[in-house]
C-alpha cells in the first residue's frame, strides 16, 4: 500500500482565521524559547545584560592588624640560684676535746662570739712557762746590760742576751696564741648554718666546729654564654625574681673571666640587699640583666611565617599589596614575641597570611574598624 504525504498548503491556512491564528502562535513561542536561551544563562549567574563585573571582587580577602612599634628594653635572662656572700668553715687550730658550745646551728652571732670552746689541756701551763723563762731573760738582759757600762760584759755577750730575751718573748706570744685558739670565734656577723662538733667531740687541728654564713648582702648566681658576657659589665643594673614572685633589684658584683669548661658559660654575680634577713641558700631565681632599648613590635609567634630561603619573618598589606619583612626575635613572654626589623607601623596580617604570596594584590579587612581599604 503505497503511503501519499501531502504539502500543507500556506495559501490556505493564511486565508483561513484559524490557521492565520495558528500561524501566529508558533511564531510567538519561537520567539519566547529563543530569548530564554540567549538571556536566561545570564540571569541565573546573576549578570544582566550590559552590566561590568568589578575586578576587586575577584581579589583574595585578608584580614589585618594595625600595630606600632613600642619601646622595647633587651634583656639577658639567666636562670640562677640565691648563694651567700661569704661561707666560712670554722677549723681548730689546735687539739682539744669540745668543753661547750655557746651557740647551736641556725643561731645568729656577732663577730668574736665564741662558737666552740676546747679544753687547754697543757697550753695553760706552757703558756705559763713561757712567761717565767721570758721573766728570767729579761732579767739576765737587764745584767748584762749594767756589767757592760761597768766593762764587765762585751757587746758580744749583751748582744747575745738580748737574743735569749727576744726568743722567750717569742714563745710567750705563740704560748697566747694556742691558748686563745681554744675558744673558737666567730670572724664576722652571721648565721651559724651547721655545727658539726658536739660536746665532748676531739676535735684534731683542721677538724671543722661550725659553718658560719652572712646573710645580708645576699648573691644571686647565674650562667651566661660567651655572646652574652661581653654585654654585661660590674655595676650594671639587674632584677631578680624569685620562684615565690619576690622582686629583688640588684647589680653586677663579679664576672668571671674565664668559662667553665664542662659548659663554656662564665659565672656571673648579681649583688642584693637581704635587710630582713629571709633569703636563703639554693632559691631558684631568674635574672634580667637589660642591655639596651630599641623599638620592636609585640606579636603572636603564630604570625611568623618561613620564606623560601630560610628565613623567618611577618606578612604584612602595604597599598593593598602583600610584603614580607624578615624579622629577629629580640626577647619574649608568655604573652607573645617582640621582634625588630620593620617599619613603625604595619598592617600586620592576621588571617590569610598563609594564601597569599609576596607582591599579590589582595583586599584588606582592617581589624580596628572593620571597613575595607
Amino acid at each position: 500500500m503505497k503511503m501519499i504525504i501531502r504539502k500543507p498548503n500556506f495559501k490556505a491556512l493564511i486565508k483561513s482565521p484559524v490557521g492565520l491564528a495558528v500561524i501566529i502562535l508558533t511564531v510567538i513561542i519561537t520567539y519566547v524559547t529563543v530569548g530564554s536561551l540567549l538571556w536566561g544563562g545570564s540571569e541565573a549567574n546573576g549578570d544582566t545584560p550590559g552590566e561590568i563585573s568589578n575586578p576587586e571582587d575577584e581579589l583574595f580577602l585578608i584580614r589585618a592588624r594595625v600595630i606600632t612599634a613600642s619601646n622595647y628594653i633587651e634583656k639577658i635572662q639567666v636562670r640562677g640560684r640565691t648563694e651567700a656572700l661569704r661561707t666560712v668553715e670554722l677549723k681548730a687550730e689546735v687539739s682539744g676535746a669540745v668543753t661547750a658550745t655557746p651557740v647551736e646551728k641556725g643561731e645568729r652571732v656577732n663577730a668574736g662570739d665564741i662558737i666552740c670552746k676546747l679544753a687547754p689541756n697543757a697550753l695553760e701551763a706552757t703558756l705559763a712557762q713561757a712567761r717565767a723563762r721570758a721573766t728570767q731573760r729579761q732579767l739576765e738582759y737587764d745584767a748584762a746590760v749594767e756589767l757592760s757600762t761597768k766593762g764587765f760584759r762585751s757587746e758580744t755577750q749583751v748582744a747575745s742576751a738580748k737574743a735569749e730575751l727576744d726568743a722567750a718573748n717569742a714563745q710567750v706570744i705563740r704560748a697566747e696564741v694556742d691558748f686563745e685558739n681554744t675558744s673558737i670565734r666567730a670572724p664576722f656577723a652571721g648565721l651559724v648554718n651547721d655545727r658539726p662538733a658536739e660536746l665532748g667531740d676531739f676535735l684534731q687541728v683542721g677538724n671543722t666546729c661550725a659553718i658560719l654564713l652572712t646573710e645580708d648582702p645576699y648573691l644571686v648566681v647565674g650562667e651566661v654564654s660567651d655572646r652574652q658576657v661581653s654585654r654585661i659589665y660590674k655595676g650594671q643594673p639587674a632584677v631578680v625574681t624569685l620562684t615565690n614572685g619576690q622582686v629583688l633589684d640588684g647589680t653586677v658584683r663579679y664576672i668571671s673571666s674565664a668559662a667553665r669548661i664542662e659548659t663554656r658559660t662564665f659565672r656571673v654575680e648579681i649583688e642584693v640587699a637581704n635587710p630582713d634577713l629571709t633569703l636563703r641558700e639554693g632559691i631558684t631565681a631568674n635574672i634580667e640583666i637589660p642591655t639596651a632599648s630599641a623599638k620592636a613590635h609585640f606579636l603572636t609567634p603564630s604570625l611568623l611565617t618561613l620564606k623560601d630561603d630560610g628565613s623567618v619573618g611577618i606578612r604584612i598589606v602595604k597599598d593593598g599589596t602583600v610584603e614580607f619583612y624578615p624579622v629577629t626575635i629580640a626577647g619574649n613572654d608568655p604573652n607573645g614575641l617582640w621582634v625588630t626589623g620593620l617599619p613603625d607601623q604595619i598592617q600586620l596580617i592576621i588571617t590569610g597570611q598563609n594564601f597569599v604570596t609576596e607582591g599579590q594584590k589582595v583586599r584588606v579587612e582592617l581589624e580596628n574598624n572593620g571597613g575595607n581599604s
